[in-house]
C-alpha cells in the first residue's frame, strides 16, 4: 500500500464527475469539520458513503482504477477482492494517509474543474 498522491487526487475528481455526485458528496465534504470525526472515521465513512452514492453501474470500473493506485494493484484485482481484504485495505489507507486533507483538497479543486 502507497500514500495517497497528487496523481490521486484527480484520479478520484474523474470518479466523481463519471458518476456524477457532485451535488450528493460536496455537502457530506464541507461537513466534515462540523461532524467533529477523527482522521481515520472521515475517511472510512467518506469512502463508505462515496461508495453507497455511486453504486451506479457507470462508476463501478472508476472506482476500481482509483483504488487500485493506493492498493498497488491491477484494478481487476480490486474488483475480484474479498470484501474482508477490501474492508482492511480501506482502514491501512485512512490509518496512513490525512484523509481530511485529502478530501479537503478535493473539494476544493473539484469547483475549479
Amino acid at each position: 500500500m502507497r500514500k495517497l498522491k497528487t496523481t490521486d487526487i484527480f484520479n478520484a475528481m474523474r470518479l466523481m464527475k463519471k458518476a456524477e455526485v457532485r451535488e450528493q458528496f460536496m455537502p457530506y465534504i464541507d461537513g466534515i469539520s462540523e461532524k467533529g470525526l477523527s482522521t481515520e472515521d472521515i475517511g472510512i465513512d467518506g469512502f463508505l458513503y462515496l461508495m453507497e452514492i455511486m453504486a451506479e453501474k457507470k462508476a463501478e470500473n472508476a472506482i476500481y482504477e482509483f483504488l487500485a493506485g493506493p492498493f498497488e494493484c491491477a484494478a481487476k484485482d480490486v474488483e475480484n477482492m474479498e470484501l474482508s481484504e477490501l474492508i482492511v485495505n480501506v482502514k491501512q489507507l485512512a490509518k496512513e494517509n490525512d484523509l481530511g486533507v485529502f478530501m479537503r483538497s478535493l473539494s476544493g479543486l473539484n469547483g475549479k474543474v
